[in-house]
């Protein structure tokens, strides 16, 4: 029963999204009140308890989740105001008029090194707007978008999930990363295939199999290298800045105006000089990036000679336009803070453990997404389930294996979060229809968990 109740927000959240298609800040909210109840009356939170952990869920929410958000979207605003926009959509369509080769350049190469850099939503929606902007169909630049985002989780935000992972449960940070590389090559070597048939189905794998292959080495030959001899801080960096050379190089390459480019990238240009910096910075001088994304993408548009107060303007609007998905953000992190501070996630992770005894191994990363999915954070799943994958472990490799296996199942989850959806809606234009949305991305999600968890088999 306890297991049972436990879980229940979870599936009204699931429920309320895909069976009475309930916008997604209503079913959030709905999730919310009936977790609140079983933690008031049922793990008899009390009520102070109740009331820090939902604040502490909205203050993560709103920062740095939603100001980076925020920050991010505002970045593509000012690109189009300004009439960047059409200028970049013209030189990708210069690289190549196919859709495909889009897809991956921008969700997989943009969209890696954008996990990479910052994090927090911004590989979701900056490349998915990009997508739409340059004719993609909506509902497939989401979907795009989404599966390109779950591989990268581990090193996103300049390594953060796995700096958490290895404080929370004391392993090694160096010998873990190699572990996590190791672990998901073959989730990795997915991702591209998954892309190209979600832009174009099975026509799209037939035609362009091989551009799926350079996109899929270019990024994993330098992901490995710098994970197993730099650490965890750049592998995504390097990965996308690799496929989206090596895509370039591989693209039409008609005639580029090299010059009107570097004009309408600038803010974008500018937000990544920032993060680089700020990535090279010690751990305790490290600024926001949220604050750094604003400041740079105001540097941006002022040289594009939009005004200061104009540059205001279009903030506020920005702001006004997806206060709806920062809301559902906020309530669902509301959500999980009150489940962890109840125990009722502890409870569904026992649950599991109980359930498949010496078949854990199969489910390690199943529990890893389950984190993913109720907090949309590889680093905050990496701190629910973090310590319950070691505990079970029979051996060091083992702990060092399950450790690896939540971060790698937490990615994947976010393929299904409420927060990712919502967000890569709202980018694409498709709020309202992220029950959709879910229901496409079910298949997906099925397949790579599948296969992650066989890989977790095979390797234990």
């Amino acid at each position: 029963m306890d297991a049972f109740l436990s879980i229940l927000p979870i599936l009204v959240l699931l429920l309320a999204l895909a069976a009475l298609k309930l916008a997604a800040w209503r079913a959030a909210l709905l999730a919310f009140a009936s977790g609140a109840a079983i933690a008031l009356f049922w793990k008899s939170l009390g009520v102070r308890e109740l009331a820090e952990a939902a604040a502490g869920g909205v203050a993560t929410g709103l920062f740095p989740i939603g100001l980076v958000i925020i920050a991010a979207l505002f970045t593509y605003a000012v690109v189009e105001q300004s009439g960047a926009g059409a200028v970049i959509r013209n030189g990708l369509a210069s690289l190549s008029a196919d859709r495909r080769y889009l897809a991956l350049l921008v969700a997989w190469g943009f969209g890696n090194f954008m996990e990479g850099m910052a994090g927090f939503g911004t590989a979701v929606a900056i490349p998915c707007a990009i997508l739409v902007g340059a004719g993609f169909d909506p509902l497939k630049a989401v979907l795009c978008c989404l599966v390109a985002n779950t591989t990268p989780t581990a090193f996103g935000s300049v390594g953060v999930p796995t700096m958490v992972l290895a404080h929370e449960t004391g392993l090694d940070a160096a010998r873990l990363t190699k572990t996590i590389a190791l672990l998901q090559i073959t989730a990795t070597l997915l991702s591209p295939f998954l892309i190209l048939f979600v832009a174009d189905g099975w026509r799209g794998l037939k035609e362009k199999w091989l551009l799926g292959v350079v996109a899929d080495f270019a990024f994993l030959v330098p992901w490995l290298a710098v994970a197993a001899f730099a650490g965890c801080e750049l592998p995504d960096v390097a990965g996308g800045l690799c496929v989206m050379l090596a895509l370039a190089l591989a693209g039409d390459r008609k005639a580029i105006d090299f010059r009107r480019q570097a004009w309408a990238w600038m803010p974008f240009a500018f937000v990544i000089a920032a993060l680089a910096a700020n990535a090279a910075m010690p751990q305790g001088r490290k600024l926001s990036p949220g604050i750094l994304i604003l400041a740079a993408a105001f540097a941006g548009g002022l040289c594009q000679r939009i005004k200061p107060l104009r540059l205001a303007a279009l903030l506020a609007a920005t702001a006004r336009k997806y206060a709806l998905a920062i809301l559902t953000i906020c309530t669902v992190l509301a959500l999980a803070k009150t489940m962890s501070a109840s125990g009722m996630t502890s409870a569904i992770a026992g649950a599991i453990v109980a359930a498949t005894g010496k078949g854990y191994a199969a489910v390690s990363g199943v529990i890893g997404a389950l984190g993913g999915f109720v907090t949309g954070s590889g680093t905050s799943s990496n701190v629910l389930f973090g310590s319950l994958q070691v505990s079970v472990a029979t051996s060091e490799p083992e702990k060092f294996l399950f450790a690896a296996a939540n971060i790698m199942g937490a990615g994947i989850g976010k393929m299904l979060c409420p927060q990712s959806i919502v967000l890569g809606c709202a980018a694409a234009g498709l709020s309202g229809r992220e029950s959709e949305v879910m229901g496409r991305a079910v298949a997906y999600f099925a397949i790579v968990i599948a296969v992650a968890s066989a890989v977790v088999v095979v390797t234990r």
